[in-house]
């Protein structure tokens, strides 16, 4: 591989990243990218020396798929699954859902039904009383600007 300013890149490797994925490394030396101008054109890193590539087919894969996601009928119906996400996030966080409190598929059954109800108490409340769900979360960064 050839970055911008002319540089070639060391012998390459195939490795298995965190997430269990084959990928292919490729490094510079450290001379060719420790002052280079140019860095910001070859990658993000830190280090600035090594760019990480998938497979082939991973990599149009993943092209095709993120050309679907930018279509107004791929974003509408992603907005049902957001809406799902939210009551799964509600039921988990507000009501334990991921915890069977006994045993056997019957009560726990039972329980999931009660904590549906108790969510669907727990909204209609809301509603009535004009409470939002759920505030939209403030970054650290933008809790730091001052009040208007």
């Amino acid at each position: 591989m050839t970055c911008p300013t002319g540089a070639t890149s060391l012998p390459w490797a195939n490795e298995i990243d965190q997430g269990g994925t084959p990928v292919i490394r490729v490094r510079f030396s450290m001379r060719s990218c420790k002052d280079c101008p140019s860095r910001d054109l070859c990658t993000r890193g830190a280090k600035g020396r090594r760019i990480t590539l998938r497979p082939q087919e991973e990599h149009e894969a993943l092209q095709r798929a993120r050309a679907r996601q930018s279509t107004d009928e791929w974003q509408q119906r992603y907005a049902h699954r957001a809406g799902v996400e939210g009551t799964i996030a509600q039921g988990v966080k507000g009501f334990g859902l991921r915890r069977s409190r006994y045993r056997g598929t019957a009560k726990t059954h039972l329980q999931h039904l009660l904590i549906a109800a108790a969510m669907n108490l727990t909204r209609l409340d809301a509603w009535l009383t004009g409470t939002p769900l759920a505030p939209t979360r403030t970054s650290h960064f933008a809790a730091l600007r001052p009040a208007a």
